[in-house]
């Protein structure tokens, strides 16, 4: 299908509103740590901020400024390099460097190694971050960015901090499970009391791909990586599925786009080490596409397994990965379907932007988030037009 440009979503200027808006401010730190901490009991006094940032979005954030984020800034880098591949204009080349830069002028301070993070105070069930924090989650865009950058510009500087991600790795994440065959990292550098799967699937991930740029240090790493990987796939669940946490306390859950992380990074490990894992990604995609596709929607829902009420029926952030997933496995019809969807049901074309949820009543958030989820998408895009290049020119020969 034809794909509206996305050139005006790579920059200059990505400073974007965001869904954590109002839940980063004093009173929505707050309000989430009064609910972690009293469950149930907490509803009466969150519940309204809730449905005021679902349904009156622009009133809360006439008081809140838009702001720079790091996985934005990332993904502007390989896209924009992705259209560059498909389309040698040298404007792809120097937005990428744009956002390239960003990165290297706003990694999280006083770690070991280059590293980024949410860019904003966070309140989880585990506890409070402040906006410095680095997240293993995060840091592995940042690192694909400058290595592609590298790739395009042979600049020192970019390869350079790439690699130092290495002694965040090794120094600043603790490991909070391993055996023989096995280890579990955390989140980010504190010590955490649950192990987060899709977490761990990002750092096995760049242990892989830091092994493909580090020669020296190919065989420690890939040992490393490996390890990661056993862990991963040992959490993988008898139907395909992977629950957010590796364990069967309170408050775990089953999600769409936190799955596809883990299959993304898994079909990525594969290509850096050679391993053979497709039945393991096929066996989740086949729980993905089994258990969260709406049939009347051709969309992925929100959850399997929810921790938590939600009025949310469809997130853009769930499409963007489930149709990465796809991208990434072959699967062009599926994803063709789903994207037909996503165009139908989210694309505002007066913005030439997406839109944000669907409610369980079917109406459409229009707020566009570039963090959550308009420039996974973007990324995505740029990943379907290289695909489609790719199965135009095999069709031809």
């Amino acid at each position: 299908m034809e794909i509206p440009s996305i050139d005006h979503l790579l920059g200059p200027d990505l400073s974007t509103q965001d869904p954590y808006d109002l839940w980063k401010t004093k009173l929505g730190l707050w309000l989430r740590r009064m609910y972690y901490q009293n469950g149930l009991i907490a509803v009466p006094l969150v519940a309204p901020f809730f449905l005021l940032d679902a349904y009156a979005p622009r009133v809360v954030r006439a008081f809140i400024g838009p702001q720079e984020y790091p996985t934005v800034r990332a993904m502007a880098v390989l896209a924009a390099l992705n259209l560059h591949q498909i389309n040698p204009d040298p404007k792809y080349l120097s937005l990428a460097e744009e956002s390239a830069g960003w990165l290297l002028e706003h990694q999280s301070p006083g770690y070991h190694g280059a590293c980024w993070g949410l860019n904003f105070p966070w309140m989880t069930k585990g506890g409070y971050y402040p906006p410095t924090t680095p997240f293993i989650t995060h840091t592995p865009y940042c690192v694909e960015a400058l290595f592609k950058c590298f790739d395009a510009t042979r600049k020192e500087k970019y390869y350079s901090t790439a690699v130092s991600t290495l002694n965040f790795l090794e120094v600043d994440l603790h490991i909070l499970f391993q055996s023989s065959d096995k280890m579990a990292m955390g989140y980010g550098p504190g010590m955490e009391s649950r192990i987060v799967v899709n977490a761990n699937s990002y750092a096995m991930m760049l242990y892989a791909l830091l092994a493909t740029r580090m020669p020296e240090n190919r065989d420690a790493l890939l040992e490393k990586a490996g390890r990661l990987f056993n862990y991963v796939t040992a959490a993988q669940n008898a139907d395909g599925s992977w629950f957010y946490y590796n364990d069967s306390e309170k408050g775990n859950f089953i999600d769409c786009f936190h799955s596809c992380f883990v299959m993304k990074n898994l079909i990525k490990y594969g290509r850096y080490t050679g391993v053979d894992l497709l039945s393991i990604v096929d066996k989740g995609l086949d729980y993905v596409l089994g258990n969260f596709v709406d049939p009347d929607y051709n969309l992925a829902r929100r959850f399997t397994v929810s921790a938590n009420p939600s009025f949310v029926k469809f997130d853009l952030y769930d499409q963007a990965e489930l149709l990465n997933v796809l991208l990434l496995r072959g699967r062009q019809e599926d994803a063709e379907k789903l994207l037909q969807a996503v165009m139908k049901h989210f694309y505002l074309p007066d913005r030439r932007s997406f839109g944000y949820q669907i409610d369980i009543f079917g109406l459409l958030n229009k707020m566009s988030y570039l963090r959550w989820a308009v420039m996974p998408m973007t990324l995505v895009l740029s990943e379907y037009l290289i695909s489609r290049q790719t199965v135009l020119a095999t069709s031809q020969r």
